[in-house]
C-alpha cells in the first residue's frame, strides 16, 4: 500500500512538472486598439493590440522579430464557422517570404508584468468582404515551426527545462476569441466620417430617401425627440445653416477643404449639444402647412415645448430646397406664439 501511495505521489509531481514546462504561467490575449466602425475598405486599419502577461512567479524572455508574421497566427473565420478561413493578406506574403534579412530583439518579461504590442490585421488577413467574424490568435515564442531555424532561440522560465541543441520547440499560446463586425464601405462623399450616418440603435448606416417636404420635417422632429443625433442630421444641409451668418460665411469661404470640414464638425456638435432653437427638443409638434415648388418648399409647424408648469409655442417655418433628388433643410424662422397651462384640451 505504502508503494502505491508513491508512486501515485511521484505520478502527481512529474505530471504538475510537465504541465509547468508546457504553459510557464504567460496569458496571450488580444483586444482592439481602438475599436470603431470597420468597413471592407482596405486602406482602413482593424488595430490590434497583441498582450503577453507573465502570471507566474519567474521572469521569462523571448527573442521578438521585426516581421511578427514569422511569431503571430491570425485566424479569421466567419462567425458561424460554416465557410473557410479567410485567405492571407497580399502584404502578409511580402512579409513572410522575401529574401530580406529579419531582426530580433530580447524581451523580458517580470512576474506580473504584461508586454503588449500593435498589429494591424490587415497585413495579415485579406478582410474583403462585409459580414461578421471571429478572430482568434497563436503565438509561437520560438517562432512558427517552419522559421526555428532562422533563430534558436526559446522561452526561458525557471519552470521550463533547457531543450536539447537544435530541437524543436513546441510551445504555441492560443489567445481568446474577438468578433469582428465588417460593414460595407460607404460611398465616396456620403458622410464625412463612419459615425456621422451609423444608426445608434440598428448600427445600420442611414440612407436618404425621396420623402415630401413635410416627411423630412416630421422625420427630423422624430429624431430630435427620440435623441438620434444621426437621423437628425440626415437631412439638414449643415453648410448652409452655418453660412447664414453673413461673417461665418466669409469665414468659411476663407477657409481651406480641411478647414470647413473642421468648421462644421464643430458647428454640428454645438447645434446638437446646446439644444437651442433649431435643435431644441419638442414635447409635441403639428405641421400647419405646406406649400412647393419643383426645387423649393416651405413647411409650417407648430412646435410646443415644456417650461414646467406650462408649455411654450412656436411657430417654424423650414426652409427646403431639393438636391441631388433629396429635400434639405437649409433656413428656418421661428415666431412666438405665447404659452399654454399644461392639461388644456
Amino acid at each position: 500500500m505504502k508503494h502505491v501511495a508513491i508512486c501515485v505521489l511521484l505520478l502527481i509531481i512529474a505530471t504538475v512538472g510537465q504541465a509547468e514546462t508546457v504553459a510557464p504561467g504567460v496569458q496571450f490575449s488580444l483586444r482592439y486598439f481602438n475599436k470603431e466602425i470597420y468597413t471592407n475598405d482596405p486602406d482602413q486599419a482593424i488595430l490590434l493590440q497583441v498582450g503577453l502577461r507573465n502570471q507566474g512567479n519567474s521572469p521569462l524572455w523571448f527573442s521578438l522579430p521585426s516581421q511578427p508574421v514569422f511569431q503571430l497566427g491570425l485566424t479569421v473565420l466567419p462567425a458561424g464557422r460554416t465557410g473557410l478561413a479567410l485567405p492571407p493578406a497580399d502584404v502578409f506574403n511580402e512579409n513572410r517570404f522575401n529574401n530580406q534579412p529579419v531582426f530580433f530583439r530580447d524581451v523580458s518579461i517580470l512576474p506580473g508584468e504584461e508586454f503588449n504590442y500593435t498589429v494591424n490585421l490587415r497585413d495579415f488577413i485579406a478582410v474583403d468582404d462585409p459580414g461578421v467574424y471571429t478572430i482568434a490568435g497563436s503565438f509561437y515564442p520560438s517562432l512558427l515551426p517552419e522559421f526555428q531555424g532562422a533563430r534558436g532561440q526559446t522561452l526561458k522560465a525557471s519552470l521550463s527545462e533547457a531543450h536539447s541543441a537544435g530541437a524543436m520547440d513546441e510551445t504555441v499560446f492560443h489567445s481568446n476569441v474577438l468578433t469582428l463586425t465588417v460593414r460595407p464601405a460607404l460611398p465616396a462623399g456620403s458622410a464625412a466620417s463612419l459615425h456621422e450616418n451609423l444608426d445608434q440603435v440598428t448600427q445600420d448606416y442611414l440612407k436618404r430617401e425621396a420623402l415630401a417636404p413635410d416627411a423630412v420635417v416630421t422625420y427630423l422632429l422624430l429624431a430630435r425627440q427620440a435623441q438620434e443625433e444621426a437621423k437628425f442630421f440626415l437631412y439638414l444641409n449643415t453648410e448652409a445653416l452655418y453660412k447664414r451668418a453673413p461673417q461665418f460665411r466669409r469665414t468659411f469661404l476663407a477657409s481651406s477643404e480641411e478647414e470647413r470640414h473642421r468648421i462644421l464638425s464643430e458647428f454640428q456638435d454645438e447645434l446638437w449639444r446646446r439644444e437651442e432653437t433649431l435643435a431644441k427638443v419638442p414635447s409635441a409638434f403639428e405641421i400647419l402647412n405646406t406649400s412647393y415648388t419643383a426645387r423649393e418648399a416651405t413647411v409650417t409647424t407648430r412646435l410646443k415645448f415644456d417650461a414646467g408648469d406650462y408649455l411654450e409655442m412656436r411657430e417654424y417655418k423650414y426652409a427646403l430646397q431639393k438636391n441631388a433628388g433629396y429635400w434639405e433643410i437649409y433656413d428656418y424662422q421661428v415666431r412666438n406664439l405665447g404659452t399654454e397651462r399644461k392639461g388644456r384640451q
